[in-house]
Formats: structure tokens, sequence, C-alpha cells
């Protein structure tokens, strides 16, 4: 795909999540790209481990006990090999090249000095029921959102298998528009641009030319991003995929569209900026 070779997922303890995996190796499939899993050791928890006066509260008996330092570092050997296998396990099935590595460190930054422009790396959609959102989730939101990075957010439901390419055009540039017409081209789905007239007959001549044919090719006015506004020019899509530029988009803009691709099952790619003269 244009500028991008890998889908990126940030692995640790206890998250060797198959669910997951499997749709992050569907969208590699849909992608044409390769997937890469990054397994990392806390060095805090290491760090912890060796402390002599550090302890741990031990269930069923609910008594504290020394942290074993060897035990800590099994666990996460064992951790990071389960991750793997199921991470093979994943891109097996989908027909996709798989990589994996395990690094030692803050995982924050090792995720951040990982990440470059040609990777897309992939959150879970935390449940939005509520305005809150978990600390673990702003965390990896703000580490990839301050990498050149693209971001795939993907849903806590099971995804659409069929359905449009759907590009939501909030600013004047052309690089998620070749991104998304790209994946349109490689899916053979139809290809929905939604937004100003001026900005979609733009858009229209960048997806003809990155080989999208014009019947594939549908668009939609919208006026202003709002969750109502979304709500009612998807209404009908059923779209398989969501894309827009990742910094195009002012904070209220970004929680409408969050929170209407969670409420509909969407995934969201939000196409990183450093993408822009090498797609």
């Amino acid at each position: 795909m244009p500028n991008h070779q890998r889908i990126v997922l940030h692995l640790h303890h206890g998250a060797a999540n198959r669910g997951l995996m499997r749709k992050a190796a569907e969208m590699a499939r849909l992608m044409g790209l390769d997937m890469f899993g990054v397994f990392v050791e806390d060095e805090a928890v290491h760090g912890l481990a060796a402390m002599p006066f550090a302890r741990e509260l031990r269930l069923p008996s609910h008594e504290w006990h020394p942290i074993d330092a060897d035990r800590v570092a099994a666990e996460f050997r064992h951790a990071a090999t389960t991750a793997k296998r199921r991470l093979d396990d994943a891109a097996h099935g989908m027909g996709i090249s798989c990589g994996f590595e395990v690094r030692r460190g803050n995982p924050s930054g090792v995720i951040a000095d990982l990440l470059t422009s040609s990777d897309i790396v992939v959150l879970a959609e935390p449940r939005l029921d509520s305005d809150e959102l978990t600390q673990s989730f702003l965390r990896s939101w703000r580490t990839a959102t301050r990498s050149d990075a693209s971001v795939l957010l993907l849903p806590p439901v099971p995804m659409r298998r069929r359905g449009p390419v759907v590009m939501l055009l909030a600013a004047a540039g052309q690089r998620g528009v070749r991104t998304a017409a790209h994946i349109a081209r490689l899916a053979k789905e139809p290809f929905v641009l939604v937004g100003p007239a001026k900005q979609r007959g733009a858009a229209a001549e960048t997806a003809r030319s990155a080989g999208v044919l014009d019947e594939q090719i549908r668009q939609r006015d919208i006026a202003s991003i709002t969750e109502n506004t979304l709500r009612f020019v998807l209404a009908d899509q059923g779209e398989r995929l969501l894309v827009l530029d990742r910094d195009s988009l002012i904070p209220e803009q970004e929680r409408a569209v969050l929170r209407v691709a969670a409420a509909r099952g969407t995934p969201v790619l939000l196409v990183g900026p450093a993408a822009d003269d090498q797609v």
C-alpha cells in the first residue's frame, strides 16, 4: 500500500487477544500489508521484582510474599511465547506474512522509538458507553499520535467483511485519499467521498489517478462534522472502513468520529502526517 509497509501490534503481558489479532490480520490482508508484533517486557516490573523489599499479594491465600524475579522473568517469556503463537496463527489464517520481536524497556518509549511513517499501529477502540476513556487507551493513543505512523482503530465488535471504503474529507490534503483509494481498488469495493463539494471534486480526481473506476466512486455532501451529520450520512452505507487524515480534525470532531465509528462497529484508519510526500 502506498507509503505503508506493515501493521504493528503492541503486545504485552496479558494482551495476547486472539480477537484483536484476527481483526488486525484481516485488515492487513485487505490493505496488502505484512503484520508485525512487538512484545514489550516492562522494565519497571523487572526493576520492582529486583528490589528486596518488594512484596506481592498472592491469591487465593491473600498473603504477602517477596516478588520472585526469576518467576517474573519466566512469566514474561511465557507471555511472549503465547503472543507469538497466537499472532502467527492469525497471520497464517489470513495468508499474510508476520514478524515478531521482544523488547525490554518503558512500553511507551519502546513503541515510540519503533514506529515510522511506513507503519500503521493498531489500537483497540474502547467501548464508548460513557465519555470516559481508559488510561491504558489514552497512553497508547498519545504514543501513536505523537509518532509519524498512521493509526488503525479496531472495534470491539465483529467487523463487516464487505462494504464501501469511506473517505472523510475534513481538510484539503490528499494523502488520506490516496491511501483510501488504494484500499478500495484492492478490495474492489465502492469508494465513498464524504465532504464539501470542492474537496470531493479534487479527491475524485486523485482516486481516479490511483486506479479507482468511475463506477466505484460515490459522493456524499456534509456541511459539518458532528455526531448527527455523520450518523445520517453513514446510515445506509454499511461501510467496511472509515479513513481520514490524522491531523484534519479538531478534538470535538475527532470525538464525534470515534463515537459514531464505535457505535457502528467500523474500523477507522487515521493516515499519518508524514505520508504526504510519499503516498
